[in-house]
């Protein structure tokens, strides 16, 4: 939290979250049940704890082969309702963006990544 604080650029706007193929193993028979949502809901708490220090647009970005790309943007989609239904609405400066990235078979994290091909 205390990185947050010292941020004073006026640049500064979103954090970008990428979920890579394993996170989503078991999808989709799993897909609409709660505590397969744990984690996802957990990474949420924390991205709210971080939006109250300063505001941002929390950006979830799905890196995942095009087989499972629907039910993991499904899975994160699901969870970012949840954790509001929990914690009430209106929680974070602006609602979380769920994206997807489809991996390729010799893909890795680069610039070119999550973060700007969306």
């Amino acid at each position: 939290m205390h990185t947050f604080l010292t941020i004073t650029s006026s640049v500064f706007s979103e954090v970008v979250v990428v979920y890579p193929d394993h996170e989503f193993h078991g999808l989709p028979s799993a897909v609409n049940k709660l505590s397969n949502h744990i984690p996802y809901i957990t990474h949420l708490q924390a991205i709210h704890e971080m939006n109250k220090v300063r505001a941002f647009q929390a950006v979830l970005c799905v890196d995942v082969g095009d087989r499972v790309v629907v039910d993991a943007v499904q899975a994160l989609e699901q969870a970012v309702a949840e954790y509001q239904k929990i914690a009430g609405p209106g929680i974070f400066s602006s609602e979380p963006l769920v994206i997807s990235r489809l991996r390729r078979s010799s893909s890795r994290h680069t610039e070119e990544g999550c973060g700007s091909n969306y």
